[in-house]
């Protein structure tokens, strides 16, 4: 099996490669940005830049041309900019895709203000917030008092967590003077346990699912019936399809909040893979819910930092290891923060020209 797989950046996209390269498929990929270091990789078979910024009859026909070159049986999209592109092109694509929602519904959800409007409509119980124009308008809406605090900024349409910052009363104009995004999205701050959901759709019935906690590296899959009904509603009533990741926030009184929404692969599907369940997979086996719990893994990070302090390493936990200890390039470099603190495009240049003659 051949895959193409669309990528706009890095990290969270060398996951979503490792995750279709277990498929035991050849991953190529279509590229753009620090997506480039991904031909670092020894599961990239090729890399070719590519275009994102328009998404027309031609941009399908680019598309449709190097699936053919490559002889590949379907394309899949690493992050949100891809899955937003083929979504759109793809009434006009020929080549087959993984399972997408339609674009007006990624739209929806993969935008922090968007996701906010949308539970406010379906009930869903979900933090206040308001969208400012700019940092200005942020400094003057904190003077006049018109932003609860503590509360949370954020960039609307930016992930992992990137640019997010809680404020209170004795940080507030200093934090706000540090934002260097527009717009701005103020939210109320809710206290309570962190929680994600990720369930993979077809036409609105969930196929896939996994409940996780994770701290600093250390992940802990459950079951939690409530937070399940709530997404199993939203994916029923939006008529979902493909993966779909949330954010959720469980507050003292065990009342379930909402926070954000990502219509996209996610940054820990690897770990998921490794528990079990793979979500780039679009074929669902079985005839319930698949799904995996009473599981901890934690990833290298947190594995070192456990051995440190002489905690015994589960078997999971070296699976975790043994997954990236087999792309040791790779490994190495991320380990060390390659393409957060720095990169070599010397080093992505020579692999890039070695991957594009394949």
């Amino acid at each position: 099996m051949r895959l193409v797989l669309l990528a706009t950046g890095f990290a969270a996209q060398y996951r979503a490669m490792r995750c279709a390269a277990a498929l035991g498929a050849e991953v190529h990929v279509l590229g753009a940005g620090p997506a480039r270091s991904l031909a670092l990789s020894r599961y990239c078979k090729s890399f070719r830049s590519f275009a994102f910024n328009v998404a027309d009859e031609g941009a399908a026909a680019r598309l449709d041309r190097v699936a053919k070159d490559l002889s590949v049986d379907r394309v899949l999209p690493a992050d949100l900019t891809a899955t937003q592109f083929l979504a759109r092109v793809r009434p006009h694509l020929n080549t087959a895709c993984y399972p997408l929602s339609d674009p007006q519904t990624i739209e929806a959800l993969g935008s922090k203000d968007k996701f906010m409007a949308l539970c406010r409509r379906l009930g869903v119980l979900h933090p206040e917030g308001t969208v400012l124009a700019d940092r200005l308008a942020l400094l003057e809406a904190l003077q006049a008092g018109r932003i609860p605090l503590p509360a949370m900024l954020k960039p609307i349409d930016r992930a992992g967590g990137i640019g997010v910052v809680q404020i209170d009363q004795s940080n507030a104009m200093e934090m706000a003077a540090r934002i260097d995004y527009a717009p701005i999205l103020a939210q109320q701050f809710i206290a309570g346990i962190d929680r994600c959901i990720t369930v993979f759709c077809r036409d609105g019935r969930i196929r896939k699912q996994v409940v996780y906690e994770h701290h600093r590296g250390h992940f802990r899959f459950l079951e939690d019936d409530a937070l399940s009904r709530v997404v199993a509603e939203i994916a029923s009533t939006l008529n979902l399809n493909g993966v779909i990741n949330f954010d959720a926030r469980i507050d003292a009184e065990g009342r379930i909040w909402m926070i954000e929404c990502n219509p996209r692969f996610y940054f820990n599907m690897d770990v998921a893979m490794v528990a079990g369940l793979n979500f780039a997979d679009w074929n669902a086996m079985s005839a319930g819910i698949q799904s995996v719990a009473d599981q901890e893994i934690r990833i290298p990070n947190a594995f070192a930092r456990a051995m440190l302090h002489w905690k015994r390493a589960s078997s999971k936990d070296l699976k975790m290891l043994r997954h990236w200890l087999k792309d040791p390039l790779m490994f190495a470099l991320v380990a060390i923060g390659y393409q957060r603190r720095w990169h070599v495009p010397i080093l992505e240049s020579v692999m890039t020209r070695h991957k594009c003659a394949i």
